[in-house]
């Protein structure tokens, strides 16, 4: 089985930065103007989980068992909290760039590849929801 860069990229960050949840955040919030107003009810907790999510779904390279959570937290974000279809891309570019950032020097361009190809498949199932 070969390894899985984005997960190794992951492994790295933590080692480096510890809790990259903060910096995630603060460059999500810059880059998409309305989420940091959207998100001001939820505490730190709750955002913690988010992330723990979304990692988890960026560590996956087949979402075919996933079908059903998807169809359901897209649905919900979109009636529940009117999350809005960039808002997905942003967040998702925002842990790329804070992976990026705390690798700095340690960042590849297999890692690069890698995430662009996780991300655009990830991207492909949440658009097909929305």
């Amino acid at each position: 089985m070969a390894e899985d860069l984005v997960y190794t990229s992951f492994e790295m960050a933590a080692e480096i930065g510890g809790d990259i949840a903060p910096a995630i955040y603060a460059n999500y919030f810059a880059r998409c103007p309305g989420s940091q107003a959207l998100m001001s009810h939820i505490d730190d907790i709750v955002r913690g989980k988010m992330l723990e999510e979304v990692y988890r779904l960026l560590m996956l390279d087949d979402y075919r068992e996933e079908q059903g959570y998807l169809n359901f937290e897209i649905k919900n974000h979109k009636l529940a909290y009117s999350v809005e279809a960039n808002m997905y891309g942003n967040l998702l570019a925002a842990i790329q760039d804070t992976i990026r950032s705390t690798l700095g020097d340690a960042w590849q361009p297999a890692f690069e590849a890698a995430w662009q190809q996780r991300i655009g498949d990830l991207t492909q199932e949440i658009n097909a929801r929305i």
